[in-house]
């Protein structure tokens, strides 16, 4: 099984996700962690292909960062459970052949943020965990 990781930049615009999905699956990769959704609040979507995404981002309308994990009809089928802690982590928990398979995807504030950003961001997700 293939995972990866993709900063997307934003899949709030129609048909991104629909992208990535396709890229995802040409590279042949089942579970993909996404960082920069700019989505709010958290959900589960499945696709019209049956792709799915489990997402968490900010609970106001403000559509910045945002984290998700993108998967394919088969690998979400092995998910057990998830839980999106804030727009900067997501936890998914999957079945695998011989063991149980936790990804903790965490998207962290850049380089250039303010350094009052980054703090805050750190110490606050870090206790949400």
């Amino acid at each position: 099984m293939k995972i990866g990781n993709w900063n997307v930049r934003t899949l709030y615009q129609s048909g991104n996700i629909e992208q990535e999905s396709r890229e995802m699956k040409r590279r042949g990769i089942e579970i993909m962690a996404i960082s920069g959704t700019h989505w709010t609040g958290q959900g589960k979507v499945v696709l019209e292909e049956g792709d799915s995404i489990i997402y968490s981002g900010r609970e106001n309308d403000n559509h910045k960062g945002g984290v998700g994990i993108l998967m394919t009809k088969l690998a979400a089928k092995s998910l057990i459970d998830w839980t999106p802690i804030s727009e900067r982590i997501i936890t998914g928990r999957f079945y695998s052949k011989h063991v149980k398979m936790t990804i903790v995807h965490v998207y962290a504030p850049t380089e250039d943020a303010e350094e009052s950003v980054k703090d805050e961001n750190s110490t606050r997700d870090y206790r949400m965990c």
